[in-house]
């Protein structure tokens, strides 16, 4: 009897998970202009493609422009890298508009508060460590 229950009770203990662990980011966008437009978020997991070719992001967003301080949640993101670049899309055209000499006539940032030198900065420069405990970000959108 003994040996029975303990077969028993050993078929039930819990199975353990192929599930990955995953988590969530809290972004703090700060320093919206206006209500125009939208928030464009690409979130990247290497340096492929960032922070200008949108179709190598991980991750996409699209939020309604809110003047001032925005907060987003980023789902189910397993643990690792990330770099994000925001763009203000004020006229809703889907990319950063730029005047002469590249210069940016809408609002943006990366994750870091990274920047380059005439240009975006390296996926490395913008890199956060997204893991358990250290899950919130700033972002200071920036107007020329």
């Amino acid at each position: 009897m003994a040996i029975f229950l303990y077969l028993l009770l050993s078929t039930l203990q819990p199975m353990e998970s192929t599930t990955p662990e995953t988590l969530t980011m809290n972004v703090e966008i700060v320093g919206v202009k206006n209500t125009k437009g939208h928030i464009l978020l690409a979130v990247f997991r290497s340096a492929e493609g960032f922070p200008d070719k949108q179709a190598s992001a991980f991750r996409k967003e699209r939020i309604q422009a809110t003047a001032g301080t925005m907060h987003v949640e980023l789902k189910n993101l397993p643990p690792g890298n990330y770099a994000i670049a925001l763009v203000h899309d004020e006229n809703d055209n889907l990319k950063l508009d730029t005047g002469l000499f590249g210069i940016p006539k809408e609002g943006f940032c990366f994750s870091n508060g990274a920047m380059g030198t005439f240009g975006p900065p390296s996926f490395d420069a913008a890199a956060i460590l997204l893991r358990a405990g250290n899950l919130n970000h700033k972002l200071n959108v920036k107007y020329w």
